[in-house]
């Protein structure tokens, strides 16, 4: 076992626990002439087709507008609204205008994380105070050292009345 792994159909881009082994594809659906916007912030922007790991001539923040000059295999060739031509990889693009699709969930999958309100499943979410005060008896968010300490008196200690007997001490046996 010194070596990589290069088998089992194990795909680390897959939800932990699903057996699921499709792989993802990535084809482009952008045509030339379609307006499309950078999907996150440091979007990789190479004046020429990159090879190779080349390092990118600019970023792009999330939002950036861009027309499609064409696409072949992983990058698009685009004309930012500067005028400036270059390519782009089409991971980091997306559609404005196509509509957000759901997620999809296969079968056997559990939500883990709270549910969503009104889903019936779980325990319910704790009633949010309209002062934005957390609920009583929970731990505070942010503790100030110097705030003033809790004026709560001390409780009471009484002294135990019950007397003890003393310990008997252990018996050794008697040789004979």
């Amino acid at each position: 076992m010194t070596g990589p792994v290069t088998s089992g159909g194990y795909d680390p881009l897959l939800p932990a626990g699903s057996s699921n082994l499709s792989t993802p594809t990535t084809s482009t659906t952008f045509s030339a002439g379609q307006f499309v916007r950078a999907s996150m912030d440091n979007t990789a922007f190479f004046k020429a087709r990159p090879k190779g790991d080349a390092d990118a001539d600019k970023l792009l923040t999330r939002g950036t507008s861009m027309k499609v000059i064409s696409t072949s295999d992983s990058y698009v060739k685009v004309e930012l609204d500067s005028g400036e031509v270059g390519f782009v990889p089409s991971v980091m693009l997306e559609d404005p205008n196509a509509a957000a699709q759901a997620p999809v969930t296969a079968p056997g999958e559990y939500q883990v994380y709270p549910p969503l309100p009104g889903s019936d499943i779980g325990q319910p979410l704790p009633v949010v105070d309209p002062a934005g005060l957390p609920p009583e008896g929970a731990i505070p968010t942010v503790i100030d050292p110097d705030a003033p300490a809790a004026t709560a008196p001390a409780p009471v200690v009484t002294p135990p009345t019950d007397k003890f007997p003393a310990p008997v001490p252990p018996v050794e046996p008697k040789a004979e």
